[in-house]
């Protein structure tokens, strides 16, 4: 099936900060992101859908905007054109359009992780700390195992909500949905358990002999 390219992938890759402390970034850093147009639109439509994902690798931004743009418009039962819109635009950082469209996104399909997800990225590059949580646990909602989405909400929950001990929780489903394979998010799993242990109950003073 013809997929249509995003401009990023959902799990954020940041690099530790001193402390060590994992440090959220544009997930336009990311490997590219595959949304497929489903439900299943007719030919012309995957056509179009091929057409906008040349526009796009070939760096047309502004022609690429414009077949996504028509597609959403004349194709209001995928969400897909405005995913990757939203992922666009957050690219060029145009936040507020990039939530506006990945809202539109959810709205079309509720049932969608990735828009979820990604929608939660531009809620905390806006400083929406609380709606990024709540979308960030909408596309759990949608899909429990969606890896990404638990990396982004332990990225919040320790970085903006003030919440180690789930942002550990968050960071080991995480490491159980890849395969342990995430060295970095080993790295912060270590630091968050070494963190959340490091108020030791004081030892009492023995009396001296």
């Amino acid at each position: 099936m013809l997929v249509a390219m995003l401009l990023a992938g959902c799990a954020s890759a940041p690099p530790p900060a001193p402390a060590p402390v994992p440090v959220a970034e544009s997930t336009a850093a990311a490997a590219a992101a595959i949304a497929p147009p489903a439900p299943v639109l007719p030919e012309r439509a995957m056509q179009q859908f091929a057409q906008a994902v040349a526009l796009l690798e070939s760096g047309r931004l502004t022609d690429a905007e414009l077949e996504f743009k028509q597609l959403a418009l004349a194709y209001p039962q995928s969400a897909a054109p405005s995913i990757n819109l939203g992922l666009m635009y957050q690219r060029a950082g145009r936040l507020p359009e990039a939530a506006e469209a990945l809202e539109e996104a959810v709205r079309r399909d509720s049932s969608s992780a990735l828009a979820h997800t990604e929608l939660g990225l531009v809620y905390r590059r806006l400083g929406r700390f609380k709606e990024a949580e709540a979308a960030y646990m909408h596309a759990l909602q949608a899909d429990p195992s969606y890896a990404p989405a638990h990396l982004n909400l332990g990225v919040l929950c320790d970085l903006f909500l003030q919440e180690p001990q789930r942002a550990l929780q968050a960071f080991e489903e995480y490491q159980a949905l890849s395969g342990n394979s995430d060295k970095r998010v080993a790295n912060w799993i270590a630091e968050l358990k070494g963190r959340l242990g490091s108020n030791p109950q004081p030892q009492t003073a023995e009396n001296p002999q």
